[in-house]
């Protein structure tokens, strides 16, 4: 679905060029495949060949970016790692399709030699620059490709979905990218509780809690409302204790930013409160106790998980304490964990992973990082999707603050809609419905 401030991008005397553009490109994929796939069955590699005869394509997908923003929606919620983790490395669908896009919109601006995307990020520029510059700093005392790698995977969770959700709301195809998302994490909430789909419960928990808070604060998705019939028991269902947390902490924010003027959001967050209280009074006995215990202990199940949790945070600073200034590395916290009693890959807080990564100043870069996008979306609550972009941010860091946040899925759907936002906005301004 177009959106009314769609704007003609790229301008229409670049149509063609970008036309040639991609029939060039598309002709040499093709030939290169062709050739590709004739040598690799000659030599008896079909496997190769069948990979080979994807990549015209996968050229076609990256030329028009467009095409790929509803698979994006739909992947997010599929957390799966392709690679399992190793070395602190970690490869989702939704990365493959991150690259893909981003590819594809780079692509845009070279021949269209306007890049409407990124200046739409101006707004949030000084944050993400900040960030940005501590990151890559710190490559000076961690060097290697290793190092490099997992540094620039940090950079496509943010940056690379900032420039994406820019992209989709200049395109007007934002909400088509929301719409898929909210469908798959609502299959998710289905199968979570009937199938064992080897995913952790707190990042799925809140994907769902993210899911509750678009449908709950952008106006336009109305239609996909009786989902919440699914997503809130499917939220309670997972027992994550820190999601459900986030999602109320989202709802607070869409209430304080909405304010009680807006008469359709109130109503919004009245039967999204129902449909929560109704939930949680249905779920078994041993469920509540475990959604309601919030206290360390040796005791119970549910007592035991935040009891580890603070011996997480105990290794995580005695990690800062011996690396307080450059860290031990992006990515590199297991193998600095490694000699603890519980080795993990993440302390479970985020301030505490981004102060043992990259020192004080990648901890306190973070909160700025976060703190300054939040400030620039209250002025942005007039876009369709900019109350929900700073609830789904800071519901996603505060469940961080208790559990893992730099996972695959997780982090992503904030940074693409503070893009959203920022698109939206520089749209409004253009039509003169913002200050310039």
């Amino acid at each position: 679905m177009a959106s009314r401030d769609a704007v003609s991008w790229p301008a229409p005397k670049s149509d063609g060029a970008l036309r040639n553009a991609r029939s060039v490109a598309f002709l040499l994929a093709g030939a290169g495949a062709a050739l590709f796939v004739g040598y690799a069955v000659v030599r008896g590699e079909t496997v190769v060949a069948t990979v080979a005869a994807f990549l015209p394509f996968v050229v076609w997908a990256v030329m028009r970016p467009v095409a790929l923003l509803m698979p994006l929606g739909a992947s997010i919620p599929d957390i799966h790692s392709l690679t399992a983790g190793r070395r602190g490395f970690n490869l989702s669908i939704s990365d493959l399709v991150l690259v893909l896009l981003g590819a594809g919109i780079l692509f845009e601006a070279a021949v269209t030699k306007s890049f409407p995307a990124l200046r739409a990020l101006r707004p949030v520029a000084t944050s993400i620059v900040q960030y940005s510059l501590v990151m890559g700093l710190l490559l000076f005392f961690h060097s290697g490709l290793g190092n490099i790698a997992k540094t620039g995977q940090r950079f496509e969770l943010f940056l690379v979905p900032l420039v994406v959700g820019a992209y989709a709301a200049l395109k007007g195809r934002h909400i088509r990218l929301l719409q898929a998302y909210i469908v798959a994490t609502t299959l998710l909430a289905v199968l979570w509780p009937l199938a064992d789909l080897g995913l952790q419960k707190n990042p799925v928990g809140q994907l769902i809690a993210n899911a509750i808070l678009l449908l709950v604060g952008v106006p336009t998705l109305r239609a996909l409302l009786p989902l919440l019939l699914v997503l809130v028991p499917g939220l309670f269902l997972t027992q994550s204790r820190g999601a459900i947390i986030a999602a109320a902490i989202g709802v607070g924010i869409i209430v304080v930013m909405h304010g009680f003027r807006e008469r359709s959001g109130v109503v919004r967050v009245l039967v999204l409160a129902v449909l929560a209280i109704g939930a949680f009074a249905v779920m078994p006995a041993a469920l509540r106790e475990r959604v309601t215990t919030l206290s360390a202990s040796q005791e119970t199940r549910a007592g035991y998980a935040l009891y580890f949790r603070d011996l997480y945070s105990k290794d995580a600073k005695r990690i800062i304490a011996e690396h307080p200034w450059t860290g031990v590395g992006i990515g590199n916290y297991e193998e600095a964990d490694r000699f603890s009693a519980l080795p993990v890959e993440d302390p479970h807080q985020v301030i505490l992973f981004q102060a043992a990564e990259g020192g004080y100043i990648l901890a306190a870069s973070f909160v700025v990082l976060v703190a300054g996008s939040f400030l620039v979306l209250r002025r942005m609550r007039r876009v369709d999707v900019g109350v929900a972009a700073a609830a789904v941010l800071l519901a996603t860091v505060a469940h961080g603050m208790v559990d893992v946040y730099w996972v695959r899925g997780t982090p992503v759907l904030g940074w693409l809609l503070v893009g959203m936002a920022c698109g939206g906005f520089a749209l409004r301004r253009q039509r003169g419905a913002e200050p310039a």
